[in-house]
């Protein structure tokens, strides 16, 4: 006969410690696995954004089309004029389209004597990579974006090295070549899906923030913030970007046009 006065319920405490330490352990694994898996997540986007960029950098060096993109409306005959020298020559690479570079889908970003922020509506503004076309993005997965911008600088401006960029043992005088020009190429990618920033704020430091502002900015002008990121025009469209927390790569290529001269 069981005497009820004895029973204290110990049975009941020892399964539910069991089951707490259930939980805690649970809880422990399903933190662990979501670490993984933004870890992965993280590494993979890094990885298409790289191979992104990558591809744009390649298409740029393409040797078979530099005869095409030093004509006037090439990618680098149009920016490497004396008027244009200095302004950023700005499209999307999309990736589904047949041509690389077309002038009729490029915008020019400038920054005015005594404008506070960049100009970017000097050709047509479909240069800009917009999130609300699909076309934009570089393959039919919609999942990463990446603009480039072309900028030519005399090469004496951006270093104090003598001579730098001239061919060795060549005359420039005597040989009447032209002068080593310096173009800058980037190519910024990002995955905005990964973002919680909105469409509005991604697509203004797209087409209102230039890639390289601080070599453009007028002397003694107050520069203005942008309304939509409160990011100051200042900040490149790299640092806009991480302002907002959008994952994203820059590739930053230097290249030397020279003009050779090969003897008889």
């Amino acid at each position: 006969m069981i005497n009820k006065q004895s029973q204290q319920g110990a049975t009941l405490i020892v399964v539910l410690v069991v089951v707490l330490l259930l939980i805690v352990i649970s809880t422990l694994a399903i933190r662990q696995g979501v670490l993984s898996l933004n870890i992965a997540t993280n590494a993979q986007a890094q990885q298409l954004m790289n191979q992104n960029s990558d591809a744009a950098i390649f298409n740029a060096e393409d040797a078979d089309q530099l005869a095409v993109q030093l004509a006037a409306n090439g990618m680098f005959g149009y920016i490497r004029t004396a008027n244009n020298k200095g302004k950023e020559l700005v499209f999307c690479y999309r990736g589904t389209n047949t041509s690389f570079f077309s002038l009729n889908n490029a915008s020019v970003s400038t920054w005015e004597d005594s404008t506070t922020k960049p100009t970017n509506n000097e050709l047509v503004s479909a240069g800009y990579c917009s999130l609300s076309n699909s076309n934009d993005y570089t393959s039919g997965r919609s999942a990463v974006m990446t603009q480039v911008t072309v900028q030519f600088v005399e090469s004496s401006s951006s270093s104090d090295e003598a001579f730098v960029g001239y061919v060795t043992g060549t005359d420039v005088d005597a040989a009447k070549v032209i002068s080593p020009e310096m173009a800058i190429i980037t190519a910024v990618s990002l995955m905005p899906t990964l973002s919680t920033a909105s469409n509005a704020q991604i697509n203004s430091c797209l087409s209102t923030h230039m890639t390289n502002p601080t070599a453009s900015i007028p002397t003694g002008v107050t520069v203005a913030t942008d309304s939509v990121t409160s990011t100051s025009f200042r900040a490149s469209v790299s640092e806009c970007l991480s302002s907002l927390n959008v994952p994203y790569t820059t590739y930053v290529t230097v290249y030397n046009l020279t003009q050779s001269v090969v003897g008889s």
